[in-house]
C-alpha cells in the first residue's frame, strides 16, 4: 500500500460517529496483524534509506549497488502486485498474507546476515516478493469480517492510519536502530514483528472463499523484463556513464518491453483474455490522469527522500538518527495533511483541484530544497509546504480512478493506481539517486528540478484531462466514491 492511499482514505476515519458499534474482542487482534503486517510492509520502503551510508561503508558498495539496496525492494513489489492480487483471490486471501509474510521475514534474515552487496540486493527483492503477496490481502479481508458499514470504516480507517505511520517513523526508526545497534538491525527488527502479525492472522482470521482466476503469464514476464532493464540502466549510468553501449540498450530494450506490453494488453483484451491491465482502465482521460498522479507522487517523494538523505549525511555529515530527526517536519505536515485537509478540500473542490492544486504546492516546496547548501530551516519550512501538497494530490488521485473507471474495472483500476505509485517510486529512487550520487554540487539541484517539473507536468495534465467540478458535485462524487470503495472492499 502506497502513502497516496494512506492519506486519501485517513479522513474516513473521521467521518464515523461515536454511536458506532464497537469491534467485536475476536476481530480486534485479527485487525491488529493485519495493521501490523501492512506497516511493517510500508516501512520497509524507505526505513533502509538512512542505513544507506553505513551499508556502503561496511560492504564495499558501488554507489549503484547501494541504489539497487532501495530499488530492488520495489521494482520487484511493483512489478508483481497486479498478479499477486489474483494469486490471493486463487488460493484465498489469508493464505496469501501469511505465505507473503513468511517470505518476507526469511529474507529479512538473509539481508541481516548478508556477506555482501549482491546477497542484500537478493534478499531485498524476496522481501519485495513477500510484501506483493501480503499488499493486496489485507482489504478484503477486513470487508469479510466486517460487513457492517460503520463497522468496516472504522476497520479500513484504522488500518491505513497504522499503515501511514509505519510509513512516517520510518527514517526515523531506521536511523535511531543504525546509530545504536548498526544497519543489520532495522532487518533483525521485522522478525518478532512478522511472528507476533502471524500468530495473530492464524488464530482470528479467517480464510476468504477461493476464486477462480487466471494469469497473464506472458504480460507479466514483459513487465518484468521491462522494469528491470530500464531500472538497471538508470543505475548501471552511475558508473558506467549515460552513452555506454549497455545502458543505452538497456534503457532502449527496457522501453520497447513496456511499448510491446501495452500492446500486448489491447490485443489481448480485444480476444477477451484475461489481461494485467485491461485498456478500458488507460482509456478514460481522468483515470490517466490519476494514474499520472500516482507515479508523480512516489516518483517524487521516494526521489526526494533519498536525495536529501544522501545530502543530509554526505554533506552536512549528519548522523543516522540526526537524519532521522531532520524529516519530522515531513512526518508532522504529512500528517496533519492527511487528517484535516486532504478530503476536505477534494470534497468541496473536486479532484481536477485537488491534483493540480497539490501538485502545485509540492513544486513549491521543493523549490525551497532545490538551492544548495540550503539552511535546514529552509528545508524544514520546504518540507511542510511539499507535504501539505502530497496531501492535497494523493486522495485526489484515488478519486479520479475510481470515480471515472468503468465500473466493471473498478478493483483493477485500484490496483493499477497502487502499481503506478510502486513503479513511480522506482524510478524516482534509481534516477535522482543517481544524480544526487554522481553530482557532488550539482547533483541536489538537479534532482529536485526534475522532480519540480513532474509535479507540474503532472498539475497540468489534470487540469487537461479531468473535467471540471460543478456545484456540489465534488461531495457527491466523494460520497458515492466511498459507497463503491465499501462495495468493492478498496
Amino acid at each position: 500500500m502506497s502513502i497516496g492511499a494512506i492519506m486519501s482514505s485517513h479522513a474516513a476515519q473521521k467521518q464515523v460517529t461515536s454511536s458506532d458499534s464497537t469491534f467485536t474482542t475476536g476481530r480486534i487482534p485479527g485487525l491488529v496483524g493485519l495493521c501490523l503486517g501492512t506497516a511493517l510492509i510500508v516501512m520497509e520502503a524507505n526505513v533502509v534509506n538512512v542505513a544507506i551510508p553505513a551499508i556502503r561503508s561496511d560492504l564495499h558498495a558501488s554507489p549503484a549497488g547501494a541504489l539497487w539496496v532501495i530499488d530492488a525492494y520495489t521494482l520487484v513489489f511493483a512489478a508483481l502486485l497486479l498478479s499477486a492480487g489474483r494469486l490471493g483471490d486463487r488460493i484465498g486471501a489469508r493464505r496469501s498474507y501469511l505465505s507473503g509474510l513468511g517470505l518476507f521475514a526469511i529474507a529479512s534474515i538473509v539481508c541481516s546476515l548478508a556477506p555482501g552487496t549482491g546477497t542484500l540486493v537478493i534478499g531485498r527483492a524476496c522481501q519485495g516478493v513477500g510484501a506483493a503477496l501480503l499488499a493486496p490481502a489485507p482489504l478484503t479481508l477486513i470487508t469479510r469480517t466486517y460487513t457492517a458499514a460503520a463497522e468496516r470504516t472504522r476497520a479500513v480507517a484504522t488500518w491505513v492510519s497504522v499503515g501511514g505511520i509505519g510509513f512516517m517513523i520510518g527514517p526515523f526508526i531506521g536511523g535511531l536502530l543504525v546509530d545504536t545497534l548498526g544497519w543489520r538491525s532495522i532487518f533483525l527488527l521485522n522478525i518478532p514483528i512478522a511472528a507476533v502479525t502471524g500468530w495473530l492472522v492464524v488464530r482470528y482470521v479467517r480464510e476468504t472463499p477461493l476464486q477462480r482466476v487466471s494469469f497473464d503469464v506472458g504480460g507479466q514476464i514483459i513487465v518484468i523484463g521491462g522494469l528491470t532493464a530500464t531500472v538497471w540502466a538508470l543505475l548501471e549510468s552511475s558508473v558506467a556513464g549515460w552513452l555506454d553501449p549497455a545502458v543505452l540498450a538497456a534503457i532502449v530494450g527496457g522501453s520497447v518491453a513496456l511499448v510491446v506490453f501495452l500492446a500486448a494488453q489491447y490485443s489481448g483484451a480485444r480476444r477477451g483474455r484475461e489481461v494485467l491491465l485491461p485498456p478500458a482502465i488507460i482509456a478514460a482521460r481522468p483515470v490517466l490522469a490519476g494514474l499520472l498522479g500516482g507515479a508523480t507522487y512516489n516518483f517524487t517523494l521516494y526521489g526526494m527522500l533519498i536525495v536529501y538523505t544522501l545530502d543530509f549525511q554526505q554533506s552536512r555529515e549528519y548522523s543516522a538518527f540526526q537524519t532521522g530527526l531532520a524529516f519530522l517536519p515531513l512526518t508532522a505536515a504529512a500528517t496533519f495533511a492527511a487528517t484535516f485537509l486532504g478530503a476536505r478540500f477534494i470534497t468541496a473542490f473536486g479532484p481536477r483541484s485537488g491534483l493540480a492544486t497539490g501538485m502545485t504546492l509540492s513544486a513549491t516546496g521543493l523549490a525551497f530544497l532545490a538551492a544548495p547548501s540550503t539552511p535546514y530551516p529552509l528545508i524544514a519550512v520546504g518540507f511542510c509546504i511539499f507535504s501539505t501538497g502530497m496531501g492535497l494530490s494523493a486522495p485526489a488521485q484515488t478519486l479520479a480512478v475510481m470515480t471515472f473507471a468503468p465500473d466493471r474495472h473498478k478493483n483493477m483500476g485500484s490496483s493499477a493506481l497502487n502499481t503506478a505509485r510502486q513503479t513511480g517510486g522506482v524510478m524516482g529512487v534509481a534516477l535522482l539517486g543517481v544524480i544526487a550520487t554522481t553530482r557532488a554540487v550539482s547533483g541536489t539541484p538537479i534532482a529536485i528540478a526534475i522532480a519540480i517539473g513532474m509535479c507540474m507536468i503532472t498539475a497540468m495534465t489534470a487540469l487537461w484531462l479531468i473535467p471540471p467540478e460543478t456545484p456540489g458535485s465534488g461531495r457527491r462524487r466523494l460520497l458515492g466514491f466511498h459507497r463503491r470503495k465499501r462495495a468493492l472492499g478498496r
